[in-house]
């Protein structure tokens, strides 16, 4: 994969011999370049957000199961995260601005390829191959914006591209909603457009920047990541079918546990780490990436999963009416993430990380109380907490930690924040799939036995509800649990660089 990936940007290289160097970039220029990073986010972040609504639906249009359409987004979240690590080191191999066109175009390709799926297992493999250039997308871009944004500029910077990564949640779930309804490869079409535009206009406008050249790749490194990040998957997602005490879930576990910790032998002995871990010697940026991945992953991808299935499958909503109810507290999210770029030289990251943390734990409690008979107001009024809190932590949390990194480390920095939220994301969708399918068979039988004169129907949805909120409930300690680690963040409103 890895070569494939090396000869495939050595194309991309050959056809973008014009770019323009960081030495021609003006303060005044940095605003085109920002609002094609901006557009490359977007698409990214619209193909992570598509399929909140549409996992019933495809149930349905390829006669599957859940857990097998569950991989549509467990899969796509893998391999983003597994890619994720190379990101570093591409970018400084061959360019930011080189690695970022080649994402845009790898996107292209796959999106056209999903809307051609022919079954569940093609459209999987698909969106796999989708999640890869996802996953080099949100680091580059991140790394391009800290590299051509003076500094007293980027903690904007940063909301804006943060907040524009907003218009996903937002708009996909409405857009994907609506073309499932019609046509449901339009779904992976519609922004073909887009994608063609952001290349041409990245080609032309993003500065080609370089702060050093590495060695050889860490082969190693990269495969003992990706070994422990797939093991690990397997096991939180088929802890419900094998027993928590079974000879496959106890291997997986093990194989994963010791993965890692050979990638964090790998890392700190190589002289050319795939990812730079003495990082974490940092208060700040140690900091940064435990509340993002601990408190507010967990307690995010519970709330853009079982929602939408809660709303089809209780309710009997369909995809387009599920993505219009979630619209506007989406925009929330949006708001809430201005809003903290404007506070943060204001207050320091610790005070809205902490307030946006209270704002997941409180909505994430109050989803474990949802019932069959739920008013849509109450899941529109808690998604908005819920997202407003996300909204208030994430970007500070992120900012905090690529300040607090020297300028040579930003692509690092980077990949590493990136690379453990998608981990951290996907890890959460396997286990609470887990949660969801072992409290399922539970309420189901307790049911069975306390209200055998009540219709299967209404058995098969009250334990569906109460499973949900189960997942909620556990969302919501694992987000109390994170709390102490945001008190790790103190005010520090000056980069290093």
């Amino acid at each position: 994969m890895s070569l494939f990936l090396i000869s495939s940007i050595r194309g991309v290289i050959a056809l973008t011999t014009a770019a323009v160097h960081k030495d021609d970039l003006t303060l005044t220029h940095y605003w085109p370049v920002l609002c094609i990073l901006i557009a490359g986010s977007f698409i990214s972040i619209y193909n992570i957000c598509s399929m909140n609504v549409s996992l019933p639906s495809f149930i349905r249009i390829f006669h599957s199961d859940l857990a097998t359409v569950q991989w549509l987004m467990t899969g796509f979240t893998l391999t983003t995260g597994v890619i994720t690590p190379l990101s570093g080191y591409l970018g400084d191999r061959f360019s930011n601005k080189h690695l970022f066109l080649f994402s845009i175009a790898g996107l292209l390709i796959s999106s056209i390829l999903c809307a051609i799926s022919w079954n569940i297992y093609s459209l999987v493999c698909f969106r796999m191959l989708q999640g890869l250039f996802c996953g080099l997308i949100q680091p580059v871009t991140l790394t391009i914006i800290f590299q051509v944004v003076p500094q007293h500029k980027r903690t904007m910077a940063v909301s804006l591209w943060s907040a524009s990564t907003i218009l996903g949640p937002a708009l996909a779930p409405t857009i994907s909603g609506w073309l499932m309804e019609h046509n449901w490869h339009w779904m992976f079409l519609v922004l073909v457009p887009l994608c063609l535009l952001t290349l041409f206009m990245g080609w032309r406008v993003i500065p080609f920047y370089r702060t050093r050249i590495p060695g050889a790749m860490d082969g190693l490194g990269l495969a003992y990541a990706v070994v422990g990040s797939l093991s690990l998957l397997f096991f939180l997602g088929k802890v419900h079918e094998w027993g928590w005490a079974s000879w496959r879930s106890l291997g997986f576990l093990a194989v994963g546990i010791v993965s890692l910790l050979l990638f964090i032998r790998q890392e700190l002995r190589t002289k050319e780490p795939l990812l730079q871990l003495r990082l974490f010697r940092n208060r700040i940026f140690t900091a940064s990436i435990s509340v993002s991945a601990v408190l507010l992953i967990v307690g995010l991808y519970s709330g853009i999963y079982f929602i939408p299935l809660y709303l089809q499958e209780i309710h009997q909503m369909s995809p387009f009416h599920v993505g219009l109810l979630l619209l506007l507290p989406s925009l929330t999210l949006g708001v809430a993430t201005i809003a903290s770029g404007y506070w943060y030289e204001r207050i320091g990251p610790l005070r809205l990380v902490l307030a946006g943390a209270v704002l997941v734990v409180l909505a994430s409690w109050k989803f474990s109380f949802l019932e069959l008979d739920t008013s849509y107001s109450y899941v529109a009024l808690w998604m908005a907490v819920r997202y407003i809190g996300v909204g208030l932590s994430m970007t500070p949390a992120m900012n905090a930690g690529m300040r607090a990194v020297p300028a040579e480390f930003y692509s690092h920095a980077s990949a590493l924040i990136n690379w453990l939220r998608q981990i951290f994301g996907a890890l959460a969708l396997g286990l609470f799939t887990s949660i969801f399918y072992t409290r399922m068979d539970t309420h189901t039988t307790a049911l069975q036995q306390s209200t055998p004169s009540e219709s299967v129907q209404w058995i098969q949805s009250t334990a569906y509800t109460l499973s949900i909120d189960d997942a909620f409930m556990f969302a919501a300690i694992f987000a109390v649990a994170g709390l102490p680690l945001a008190l790790l963040l103190r005010r520090s409103l000056t980069s290093p660089s």
